[in-house]
């Protein structure tokens, strides 16, 4: 496990802040769900995707997980290799394939979920259940601003009007 990143986390701004939680605690418990479940974190993040969207399509994924092209087509391929999802095509457009969560994609899923709720468990073991719950909400608050129309807007502008006097 990653040790003494702490020390520094105070001054680092927030997006940076929640950005090394994230991180440190997935890479703390990486190497148990490949043991345990035989699958890392993103390739989990994708089975539950598709398992939660049946017939959900890989341009979907991509955009709803936000990670490369390239690495979301590898780690479904992984998925369909392990017999973990399948790939069913379009009765509409026989070009076009949904996937689909199989048994052992459930099972796999379950036992990455039971993980989870014990990281979670652990990491929240010192907040009480307000605090969870304002936490919870603020991501959900920033995750919608930061997803809207408005931001990308805001953020353009704030951007385009930088200068440095070159």
């Amino acid at each position: 496990m990653i040790r003494n990143w702490s020390r520094d986390f105070s001054r680092g701004n927030p997006v940076y802040q929640l950005n090394m939680l994230a991180s440190v605690m997935n890479d703390s418990v990486q190497e148990r769900f490949l043991e345990l479940v035989g699958f890392d974190i993103r390739t989990i993040r994708v089975l539950r995707l598709i398992g939660d969207s049946p017939g959900i399509t890989f341009a979907e994924i991509t955009d709803r997980t936000a990670l490369e092209r390239s690495l979301t087509s590898r780690l479904i391929q992984n998925l369909v290799k392990g017999g973990l999802v399948e790939r069913r095509n379009f009765k509409t457009d026989a070009r076009r394939f949904g996937l689909y969560i199989t048994e052992t994609g459930k099972a796999a899923r379950a036992r990455a979920d039971h993980l989870t709720q014990i990281g979670l468990d652990l990491v929240f073991r010192k907040l009480g259940p307000d605090e969870i719950a304002a936490f919870v909400l603020t991501m959900e608050k920033l995750a919608e601003w930061i997803d809207s129309d408005e931001f990308e807007r805001k953020m353009e502008k704030a951007f385009d009007s930088v200068t440095f006097g070159n």
